[in-house]
């Protein structure tokens, strides 16, 4: 069981932090398998979860919206890896808030 705690204090998360409450907002992936950083740092982060939950629920209304769903799909992919570029807690607001705002846009 080393190898989580090492995952928390190379993000530089604490363990509270990392470890979610039974309340505490969950992202739209399933936090037991996350593997890579950038969904470790929003599984232990509680902003970010509930950006990743809002973004996830505009790309489904955007898709149902669109009339290209495919041009939704390419943007989504272009953006995720983006957002898999963060480092960052701070990136990945900034991220979700850009990607957050395009996403209105095909659901307006």
């Amino acid at each position: 069981m080393l190898r989580p705690l090492l995952v928390v204090l190379a993000l530089g998360l604490t363990a509270p932090a990392f470890a979610a409450a039974p309340d505490a907002p969950k992202p739209s992936f399933d936090c037991a398998t996350a593997k890579s950083k950038v969904k470790l740092m929003i599984c232990g982060n509680d902003e970010l979860a509930k950006l990743d939950v809002a973004e996830e629920a505009l790309l489904r209304r955007a898709r149902a919206k669109a009339t290209t769903p495919d041009a939704v799909n390419e943007e989504q992919s272009l953006w995720l890896s983006q957002r898999d570029a963060c480092t960052s807690p701070a990136c990945l607001v900034r991220a979700y808030h850009q990607r957050i705002a395009d996403l209105h846009a095909w659901t307006n």
